[in-house]
């Protein structure tokens, strides 16, 4: 940080010509050798405590080990004599230690819960998502057939002329046309978040000499930004709040017995001997999951294993005389069968 400090401020840096000398011969050198040197003991002191199937197991730590690797493997061969000795190498490599700050945002719970609620939205979300990508795929295969190589700065083409001197050029927009497919879906997704789109309108008038292109991008606007652009973002929206109430809906109740099960968040763990009032041949405590991609999460899920693992019997008269009824029928269907078997034999 103290390093690039005059690069953020816009201050025009100037490197230090010892830095690329192949040598330990600066105190931010010595510095990031030293660092390098904890980080490899803190990795070896955690290798040793936990044993290595445990330290490798653990994403964290796997992590912190493969920085750390490198950032030997880097200081060895920039300070080993060779042709290459330029020490931004380790730099880059120690920078990339900043993301163990990641750590914090796992170990606080709130955001620990809205990523949890962002995977269970994706696979509802991803519906509309797909939606969305059919639209601007349609939009660029026609924008491809009405504008494709008109945007050019070879001067061989007779459109590239048109478009200079315009806000197109000046802005230096060349990327945004529909020359090709990966083109034209740029072109769309600026236009999906409204960035600066009058220059690539400006563009296409140009090269097209007619106001009637705007009406390709009035069109996509309408269909892409204002109805499924805003559906997409409404419906991730309404998901993430449901499943947000959920989760500390489910947190402050915690777990539940219906009789049947103990249900939890995404599970529940019930004695298979009797499921819902039916006795099974099976034995022993088992755990219910929902399957991945239900699009349910937290209070969702929750609701969802109670009403599978809850025993509603008949509380009403008429269901209560339809079940004897239902009974009685059983009994006179077993006599009748008796009888024949009597008459048979």
């Amino acid at each position: 940080f103290w390093q690039s400090w005059p690069q953020l401020l816009g201050r025009p840096g100037v490197e230090n010509p010892h830095y690329n000398d192949g040598s330990l011969d600066t105190f931010w050198e010595r510095v990031e050798a030293v660092f390098t040197l904890i980080y490899a003991v803190e990795m070896a002191v955690k290798i040793f405590v936990l044993g290595w199937r445990k330290y490798s197991r653990d994403l964290r730590s796997a992590f912190d080990g493969i920085i750390t690797l490198l950032s030997v493997f880097a200081t060895a061969y920039v300070y080993y004599p060779n042709d290459f000795s330029d020490s931004r190498l380790i730099r880059f490599i120690v920078m990339a230690r900043v993301l163990r700050l990641a750590r914090l945002l796992v170990a606080w719970k709130p955001f620990r819960v809205i990523a949890s609620v962002f995977v269970d939205i994706l696979p509802a979300a991803w519906r509309v998502i797909i939606l969305l990508f059919c639209i601007m795929y349609i939009f660029a295969a026609a924008g491809m057939q009405l504008f494709g190589g008109m945007i050019s700065r070879d001067p061989a083409n007779p459109y590239s002329y048109l478009v200079l001197n315009t806000a197109f050029s000046d802005s230096e927009y060349w990327a945004n046309n529909f020359n090709d497919m990966l083109s034209g879906m740029n072109v769309l997704f600026n236009l999906l978040v409204i960035n600066n789109w009058t220059e690539c309108v400006a563009g296409i008038e140009a090269v097209t000499q007619s106001l009637y292109s705007r009406f390709f991008f009035f069109l996509f606007h309408i269909v892409g930004v204002i109805t499924v652009n805003n559906l997409v973002v409404a419906f991730i929206i309404n998901s993430f709040m449901t499943q947000w109430e959920g989760y500390y809906e489910d947190e402050k109740h915690g777990a539940e017995d219906t009789g049947d099960a103990l249900v939890s968040g995404k599970t529940a763990t019930f004695e298979a001997t009797k499921i819902t009032g039916t006795r099974t041949s099976m034995t022993g405590g088992y755990v219910a999951r929902l399957r991945k991609g239900t699009g349910t999460g937290g209070g969702a899920s929750k609701d969802v294993l109670k009403r599978l693992f809850t025993h509603k019997p008949s509380h009403s008269s008429g269901l209560s005389d339809t079940s004897s009824r239902g009974s009685e029928t059983a009994k006179m269907s077993n006599q009748t069968s008796n009888r024949r078997g009597q008459i048979m034999n």
